[in-house]
């Protein structure tokens, strides 16, 4: 072996080991940012809404949708993929910031041979912090933060996407150039 390629091989060891450490850090940081207290209000909201337990949810729900909040608007309509509910008890943190944040979980399974299992099986939910308590909030266009583009690498299955307003919306699969989907639907 000549010096050079002595010399090629750590390099470029060295420059993958730095790469990696690179793409990693942001999704360390998205970890790190969960804050004990949004996970605890989102699994809270997730078992309720699992449960079709409205007046469990209410509190959970910023004040001006918490009193027209009702049962029906807990599942999917009549025309959506027919799922069953299945939450696991498991919440991902998505997206969070000091003041919001995008939290999932898997919260159906499909009841029918003719839908991917990764299809509609999850859930999605836009947190705000008001009076530093996390309460569901329903997204406007800006803060549903469409990831989705022509370009995009990744594929993001279609989940839902509970709005406060409206009750559950179903987001279509996209393709986006994000690892992990942090859109939403847009509720408002």
């Amino acid at each position: 072996m000549t010096l050079s390629s002595r010399l090629l091989a750590p390099g470029i060891t060295a420059l993958v080991a730095i790469a990696i450490a690179v793409v990693a850090s942001p999704l360390r940081a998205e970890e790190a940012a969960a804050d004990p207290a949004l996970t605890a209000a989102a699994q809270k909201a997730f078992k309720a809404i699992a449960d079709g337990d409205v007046e469990a949810l209410r509190p959970l729900v910023e004040k001006k949708y918490a009193k027209k909040l009702t049962a029906e608007e807990l599942r999917p309509p009549q025309t959506g993929p027919k799922v069953a509910v299945a939450y696991d008890g498991n919440v991902r943190v998505m997206h969070a910031d000091e003041r919001m944040a995008v939290v999932q979980a898997n919260l159906f399974t499909p009841s029918s041979n003719d839908i991917p299992k990764g299809e509609g099986s999850k859930l999605t939910l836009f947190m705000k912090k008001e009076k530093g308590d996390w309460v569901i909030e329903a997204p406007s266009r800006k803060e549903a933060d469409d990831d989705a583009t022509i370009n995009g690498g990744w594929y993001h299955p279609g989940a839902f996407t509970f709005c406060p307003n409206t009750g559950l919306e179903y987001f279509g699969s996209h393709f986006s150039n994000k690892l992990n989907c942090q859109s939403t639907a847009i509720c408002k």
